[in-house]
């Protein structure tokens, strides 16, 4: 089979098992962050890198009306897609942000939670980008940082400009940990695995709070 032909079926393949996992699992992980994070109405919360914004949607409806969240993203594309699902929906509580290769785009001490979800392996500058989290929550707040660990399957698909510590597409949870660790935050747990699990991807979540 032709090399390429082979990488168009693989991405095919992966965006289909992403679909039904995410089916399967968003509202197992929604239930999970809203315990992890201490979700009341009334905070503010940011979803850094918030893709098509299904995270950052639902963390609006469990904040409230006098809540407020921040959804973070680099992609030009992405952030056109924020806006007009925000605008459908008049989610006047959801902030959508630029985000910044180097950190949060955020104030300081700004939310009172954080979600960060199969980001962290593609940040190319990670000690500021966790030091500007650091700094954006307030202390005593909670980010939930999942991730998965680098693996042959997806290889081809390894972001460019990471450090050579991630040692393919993905990190370690060790890894992880001790960079949000340097930084001066708290692990408060490991979930391993997280529900968004499958055979290709191993996912984690890491629980970190700011003393």
């Amino acid at each position: 089979m032709p090399r390429t032909l082979a990488f168009a079926l693989s991405l095919t393949f992966l965006s289909l098992l992403g679909t039904n996992a995410f089916a399967d699992t968003f509202e197992e992980e929604l239930a999970i962050l809203e315990e992890r994070l201490r979700l009341t109405p009334g905070m503010a919360v940011a979803d850094l890198g918030a893709g098509k914004g299904a995270y950052a949607v639902a963390l609006v409806e469990r904040v409230g009306a006098e809540g407020r969240v921040f959804a973070t993203e680099l992609d030009d594309e992405r952030l056109e897609t924020l806006r007009e699902k925000k605008q459908e929906a008049g989610l006047t509580q959801l902030d959508i942000v630029p985000g910044a290769f180097d950190g949060t785009a955020l104030a300081p001490s700004s939310v009172d939670g954080a979600l960060l979800r199969d980001v962290y392996h593609h940040v190319t500058a990670p000690e500021p980008f966790v030091r500007s989290i650091y700094e954006t929550l307030r202390p005593g707040a909670r980010i939930v940082v999942v991730d998965f660990p680098p693996t042959f399957w997806l290889a081809l698909w390894t972001p460019e400009g990471i450090p050579e510590s991630r040692g393919g597409h993905g990190i370690e949870a060790s890894l992880l940990i001790s960079e949000f660790e340097a930084a001066g935050f708290r692990r408060v747990e490991v979930i391993d695995p997280w529900p968004s699990s499958n055979f290709v991807t191993k996912t984690y979540a890491v629980v970190f709070e700011r003393p």
